[in-house]
């Protein structure tokens, strides 16, 4: 007996048998197996086979004048029932069940591998896009009417994903315009800078505040503070950085250059 028939007569006598018994019993592997099965439908009159790998492999009676989804009921009951609806697309299936796809959501959806290139679409992904393009696609979205459940939970999906993408853009210009504007209007800078007691001091608040420090803080305090920021932030650690280091490096110079002491000290007469 053929092989094919040898696992048609399993089915029909053991509805549910798991498709991993099928496989070691005939010792298959899986992609044999699925041809298997497919010759086994093209065979099949006035019934469908219906396999998956958590309820196992069932052949049902169908009938034609109603939707050919079926659902899932229990082993107890029969395991698969066909769907009472009257279908409703020309795959046979009603909006449940059926895979057909609205033609303008496939081509939104090829709009959007087209924007993200070879990669499948994502948040990340349309992030990278403007803001008045990620406008522009949630407008085209929302007028695309779902015809079925599967066009209804894709465009959920891209709804989701676009509006992910648009928060994450906006985030994105705002760190972007926070770098680039000063941290403090110029008027502000310069009466801050003015009212200070000595001209130095301005900068030195500035290079102390890097080293985590106030401004009244010795020689000492400022190189425990430098060692221990340098061995946090040294590039060859594993978080360090090396823009990080030089503003450390370069707030602890300034502040030896400004307060002098850098210089050696003056040795007395009697010496």
């Amino acid at each position: 007996m053929p092989v094919q028939d040898s696992i048609l007569a399993i089915i029909r006598k053991r509805p549910g048998t798991h498709k991993h018994t099928l496989c070691d019993v005939f010792h298959l592997t899986r992609y044999r197996l699925h041809r298997v099965f497919r010759h086994i439908a093209r065979e099949l009159q006035g019934q469908t086979l219906i396999h998956d790998d958590e309820h196992g492999v069932w052949i049902l009676d169908m009938d034609p004048g109603k939707c050919s989804g079926t659902d899932w009921v229990g082993a107890d009951k029969g395991g698969h029932r066909q769907c009472v609806r009257e279908p409703e697309f020309p795959d046979g299936c009603c909006y449940l069940h059926s895979h057909w796809e609205n033609p303008e959501m496939i081509a939104f959806e090829r709009r959007l591998h087209c924007l993200t290139g070879p990669r499948d679409p994502s948040a990340e992904r349309l992030s990278e896009l403007s803001l008045p393009i990620l406008e522009e696609l949630r407008n085209e979205l929302w007028t695309i009417s779902p015809r079925t459940l599967r066009d209804h939970e894709a465009k959920l999906a891209f709804l989701r994903m676009l509006t992910a993408a648009t928060a994450r853009r906006r985030y994105k210009d705002e760190l972007r315009r926070r770098h680039e504007e000063p941290q403090m209007p110029p008027e502000f800078a310069r009466r801050h800078r003015m009212s200070s007691g000595s001209p130095f001091e301005f900068v030195l608040r500035k290079h102390f505040e890097c080293l985590e420090l106030p401004c009244t803080a010795t020689k000492e305090q400022v190189l425990q503070a430098w060692r221990r920021l340098a061995r946090l932030h040294h590039p060859d650690m594993a978080d360090g950085s090396e823009e990080i280091m030089k503003t450390i490096n370069l707030a602890k110079e300034k502040i030896f250059s400004i307060r002098c002491w850098n210089r050696p000290k003056r040795r007395s007469k009697t010496e």
